[in-house]
C-alpha cells in the first residue's frame, strides 16, 4: 500500500434533516451523486487527503423524485439522465434530449445524475448550458443558522462574470424544473471530448420561436468546459435583431460581435475552441436559413 493513502469517510444520510446535520459538521465533505464525473478524474481513489468526508445522497429518498403536469416538468436532483429520457422523451425539449444522447451510452446515463451534471467542479459538463438555453430553475438548499432552507432561482443567477456556477457555501441543488418548450427552433452541437479534451472543446445551445424572418426570445449559451459557460442577455439581444436568412457579411457581423463577448469573457481559448466556435455558429445560422426558407409563408 503507498504510503499517505486513506479512504474517504462515508456518510449516507436518509433524508434532507440527517443531511443538513452532516453537512454541519462537516462543511467541506464532498457530495456524491452518481459518481460518474468524479471517478473520471486523476488519482480520484484511493484519496490522498487525511479525513476526507464523502457524502452520498443516493439513499435520500425525496432527491429521486419525478413530477411533471403540461406546463413543466420537475426532476429531483438524484434522477439519472437515463430516467429523465424514460420520463419525458416525448415531451422535454428537444435541445435537452439531444444533449444527453450525446452525454454517452446508458453505461454513462443510468449513472450521471441531473444534479451532479450541472454541480461538477474542475470542469463545466454541456448540461447545465443547455439548461440555460432552456431557462431552466433549480431549488437551492442552503445551511443557515443550522437550518435548512430553501430557495428557487433561475440557472442564470448562479453563474459569476466567469461563467462558472458557484453555489452558497453549504448548500446543494435539490431540484431541477424545466419548462414545456413551445419554441420551434431548438439547437445543439458539441465538438470535441469534453470529459478528456476539455481544453479544445465546446458546445452550444439555443432555443428560439422562429416567426417568418424574425427570432422571438432566442436563448443561447456557449460552454466551454475548462473555462464556463458564457451567456448574454445582450447576445440574445443580437438575435433577436436579426432578419433570416442571414448573407455572407450579416453571418461574419455576428461572429465578430459573439467572438467579442468571448474575448472579454475568456481570454485563454485554444484556437480549436476558437475554430470549433465558429464552426458550429455558421451551422447554426445555415440551419435558421434553411427553416426561413422552407416555412410556409403567411398570407
Amino acid at each position: 500500500m503507498y504510503e499517505g493513502l486513506s479512504s474517504p469517510n462515508i456518510h449516507t444520510p436518509h433524508n434532507m434533516a440527517e443531511y443538513s446535520s452532516i453537512i454541519t459538521h462537516y462543511p467541506s465533505s464532498t457530495l456524491w451523486a452518481g459518481g460518474t464525473f468524479i471517478m473520471t478524474r486523476p488519482d480520484a481513489y484511493p484519496s490522498k487527503v487525511m479525513n476526507a468526508e464523502v457524502i452520498y445522497l443516493g439513499e435520500i429518498e425525496e432527491l429521486h423524485r419525478f413530477q411533471r403536469n403540461d406546463r413543466f416538468a420537475e426532476f429531483g436532483a438524484m434522477v439519472t439522465l437515463d430516467e429523465v429520457m424514460s420520463a419525458g422523451k416525448a415531451v422535454l425539449p428537444k435541445v435537452l434530449t439531444d444533449n444527453i444522447m450525446e452525454i454517452g451510452s446508458k453505461l454513462i446515463t443510468r449513472r450521471a445524475t441531473i444534479g451532479g451534471a450541472i454541480c461538477t467542479k474542475e470542469l463545466t459538463t454541456s448540461f447545465p448550458g443547455t439548461l440555460v438555453a432552456l431557462d431552466a430553475n433549480v431549488e437551492v438548499r442552503i445551511i443557515k443558522k443550522k437550518r435548512l432552507h430553501s430557495r428557487w432561482l433561475q440557472l442564470t443567477r448562479l453563474l459569476d462574470r466567469n461563467g462558472t456556477i458557484v453555489l452558497p457555501p453549504q448548500s446543494m441543488i435539490s431540484r431541477v424544473r424545466i419548462a414545456f418548450s413551445d419554441k420551434n427552433c431548438q439547437f445543439f452541437r458539441s465538438v470535441g471530448a469534453l470529459m478528456t479534451s476539455p481544453e479544445d472543446s465546446m458546445a452550444v445551445a439555443f432555443t428560439a420561436s422562429l416567426d417568418q424572418d424574425v427570432l422571438n426570445n432566442p436563448t443561447i449559451a456557449f460552454t466551454y468546459p475548462n473555462h464556463g459557460i458564457l451567456y448574454s442577455r445582450d447576445i440574445d439581444n443580437v438575435f433577436s435583431s436579426l432578419r433570416f436568412p442571414l448573407d455572407e457579411r450579416e453571418f461574419r457581423s455576428l461572429e465578430m460581435i459573439i467572438f467579442t463577448f468571448i474575448d472579454s469573457t475568456f481570454q485563454e481559448l485554444s484556437p480549436l475552441q476558437k475554430v470549433r466556435t465558429r464552426g458550429v455558429l455558421r451551422a447554426l445560422v445555415d440551419e435558421l436559413n434553411e427553416k426561413t426558407l422552407t416555412m410556409p409563408s403567411q398570407m
